[in-house]
Formats: C-alpha cells, structure tokens, sequence
C-alpha cells in the first residue's frame, strides 16, 4: 500500500506543478500496477483528459473514456466519476453518452442534481454553440439544442415548462 501512496503522491505533485504530460505518465502507470484502484483509473482519465486537451499530448479518446468507465465499474457510486466523464463526453462530442452520465450522477446524489443537471445543460449548449458556430445562428437549427439544454435547466430547477412560461 505504500507504494500505491508514493505512486498517486507523485503523480499529485506532477499536476501540481502543472505538467499534466508528466501526471499522466504517473497515473497511467499507478493504474496499470493497481488495477482495482478506481482512483488510480480516475486520474489516469482525468490527466490524460487535460493533458491531450490543453498540452497537446497524444492520448486518444477512446482510451480516456475506458479510463473512466474502469474508474466507475470499480466505483460505482462516485458521482464525481460520472460527472467527469459525462464533462469529457461533452467536449468529444458524445452528447448522449454525456447526458447518461450526468443523469447517473444526478441518480445518485440527489442533493446534488441541480449542479449536474445544469452543468449538462451548459456545457452541452455551449458545445454544441461552438462546434457548429453560425449554423447555429438559424433558430430553427438551433432549437433542438436549445430545447434539451432549456429542459435540462428546468430540471435543475425543479420546475416544469408549464411554471416556467407562466413565469416569463
């Protein structure tokens, strides 16, 4: 066991340091010697996800999302997990995949819904809003988006879209 701490020490310190390349390397080894580590997983994603997002590493997609949903076989309730993975989802592309996770971890924190219901609806439209830029100028092609992002504040919201035109 203290290996396993010396290992995610060091990858900690790596992030720290903001040398997510680096943090990675650590994570994606401390996974591979602690295979029943969902932390372990967890940051390997996490760090593979910023480190191929912001510092240009070459770590496909594929093998962040598997990282991730090791992370959440082996831990299953961290709603953190899915949120995450939901988030990178999103940046992806993967709309559905994101808005499962999302409604996962709203499942199980409910207390905490409102966040990952409005962090889908956001992220997601926002995404979408970039990725397809004046496209999205149209309103008619916009609405589809528009809609489910609208739904999904509503949801965080804890009102129906009845109350809500009321409302306006």
């Amino acid at each position: 066991m203290a290996d396993l701490e010396k290992q995610l020490s060091d990858g900690m310190k790596a992030m720290d340091e903001g040398d997510f390349k680096k943090a990675y390397s650590k994570f994606k080894k401390l996974a591979e010697d602690f295979p029943k580590s969902a932390e372990a997983w967890f940051l390997r994603a996490d760090t593979g996800r910023m480190a191929s997002g912001m510092f240009g590493a070459k770590i496909a997609d594929e093998e962040i999302m598997t990282s991730y949903k090791k992370a959440i076989e082996l831990d299953a309730e961290n709603c953190e997990y899915y949120a995450e993975y939901g988030a990178f989802c999103i940046e992806i592309g993967k709309y559905d995949e994101a808005e499962k996770a999302y409604n996962e971890a709203a499942e199980l924190d409910s207390a905490e819904s409102p966040r990952f219901f409005s962090e889908f609806a956001t992220s997601y439209y926002n995404n979408v809003l970039a990725k397809y830029g004046e496209i999205m100028d149209d309103p008619k092609a916009r609405a589809p988006y528009a809609k489910k992002a609208l739904l999904y504040m509503l949801k965080a919201l804890e009102m129906e879209p009845e109350e809500a035109k009321s409302l306006l």
